[in-house]
């Protein structure tokens, strides 16, 4: 079975994930897409909103999809998340599967900064997502996937709520509905 991996803060999860991952489950056959939400990115400083916020929004948005699921080992651990870590629990969960981590450019760029990128490179594939707007060379073993990406950043998002401009057309209807009756994200900043 070829099982994707797409891990993130997802704070808030929003339709650009949602095309991206399913485009690249078509265009490379794979059997399911993993989410996995991250309790604290290794690279980013800013903490993301509530653990059980995010987890509902995620299955909120990936509800009706087939081959879509979650898995929140990440949450369940203390402090930053590494990749390794993940991967590692992954192989021993899904032994007999090929594992595919689905990765923007940026992540490429800062992958040699990962936590023990060798051994990743031996555990899994790598897809990097390309937006219209990158201009990277993917050099071996990564796969570039050129495919439809919606250029939406959850900092957009999260931004547009703050400064009470409109957002609804970048959400889930569901997720959407979730933020409104939750008041989500709307003291932030566009930080």
């Amino acid at each position: 079975m070829k099982t994707g991996i797409f891990g993130g803060t997802f704070d808030p999860i929003h339709i650009g994930h949602i095309i991206s991952v399913l485009e690249v489950k078509l265009k490379f056959g794979l059997d399911r897409v993993i989410f996995i939400p991250a309790r604290q990115s290794p690279h980013k400083t800013l903490k993301p909103s509530d653990d059980d916020d995010r987890v509902e929004m995620l299955r909120k948005a990936t509800a009706g999809y087939e081959g879509i699921g979650l898995d929140t080992v990440e949450l369940q651990r203390e402090g930053r998340s590494f990749t390794y870590d993940t991967a590692v629990y992954l192989k021993e969960k899904y032994p007999e599967d090929e594992l595919y981590f689905l990765m923007g450019t940026d992540q490429y760029e800062s992958f040699e900064s990962w936590y023990r990128h060798e051994d990743l490179l031996e555990m899994m594939k790598f897809i990097v997502m390309m937006r219209h707007s990158d201009d990277v060379d993917i050099a071996n073993p990564f796969i570039r996937a050129d495919q439809l990406v919606v250029e939406i950043s959850s900092t957009l998002v999260r931004a547009r709520i703050g400064q009470g401009l409109p957002y609804r057309h970048f959400l889930d209807a569901s997720v959407y509905e979730y933020i409104k009756e939750n008041a989500l994200y709307e003291t932030q900043s566009s930080t």
